[in-house]
């Protein structure tokens, strides 16, 4: 399946399921762009693929507004944008504890920055080949998270990604949402050692059942190809 022709933004690009779906796409011929807060590893990932990299932070408009106005300088058109940028925070917090500001943050860059990029993709996207807007959700939307905010947050993108595709459909832009599992990155890592500090648990038994995020991407890099058109709604990965 090639992706030869087709200009793809990865959100998150630097780390994770973003990294290995920014990799993919670039070995399937895509001209591939990366945004990320994390400067460093968004341009070792950038390099390392002969792509472009822009720093963003995907709370605040006019952050994410100056990486399309860039792109828009750059490039005629955009195919696709995988919105892979996510935090977890709270996890094991008891609701009483929540901290507010800590819901709000998380509900900030899950759910606001995956509005915030697709609302500023939306134009140069509608120049595209059969765009695409691929949100990454997560199995911790509908299954429950180790942290409320998470878990809400995650929701919160779902039903984005719903709307979206109902209101994107009649203009041709195809909006598709995934829902990894257990996934081997750092931030599901993270969850794992403070569940093992909290329980007692042996690293390599509660590490076992992870993919591995080029699992996640496979099917990302299929999403933003020309014949992931007929596809619609939710996607789920282990």
């Amino acid at each position: 399946m090639s992706l030869a022709n087709r200009t793809i933004l990865v959100v998150g690009g630097a780390t994770g399921i973003g990294k290995a779906t920014a990799e993919l796409c670039a070995q399937r011929g895509a001209q591939v762009i990366v945004a990320d807060f994390n400067e460093a590893e968004g341009q070792k990932t950038a390099l390392a693929i002969h792509g472009e990299f822009y720093k963003v932070n995907v709370t605040d408009e006019h952050s994410v507004k100056a990486v399309f106005d860039g792109i828009a300088n750059k490039h005629s058109k955009l195919d696709a944008i995988v919105q892979t940028a996510g935090i977890l925070k709270g996890a094991f917090v008891s609701l009483e504890d929540f901290s507010p500001a800590v819901f709000r943050e998380v509900f900030e860059v899950n759910t606001v920055g995956s509005f915030l990029c697709a609302k500023y993709a939306t134009p140069l996207l509608k120049k595209g080949n059969k765009p695409a807007i691929i949100l990454i959700s997560s199995g911790a939307a509908h299954a429950g998270s180790s942290s409320y905010a998470y878990g809400t947050s995650k929701g919160g993108v779902s039903a984005l990604g719903i709307t979206m595709a109902n209101k994107l459909d009649p203009e041709g832009i195809r909006v598709n949402t995934v829902h990894p599992g257990n996934i081997d990155t750092a931030m599901k890592r993270g969850v794992i050692e403070e569940d093992i500090a909290r329980r007692g648990l042996q690293a390599p038994q509660a590490h076992l059942s992870l993919g591995e995020p080029m699992g996640v991407a496979k099917l990302l890099a299929f999403l933003v190809s020309e014949d992931a058109d007929y596809v619609r709604g939710f996607l789920y990965t282990r």
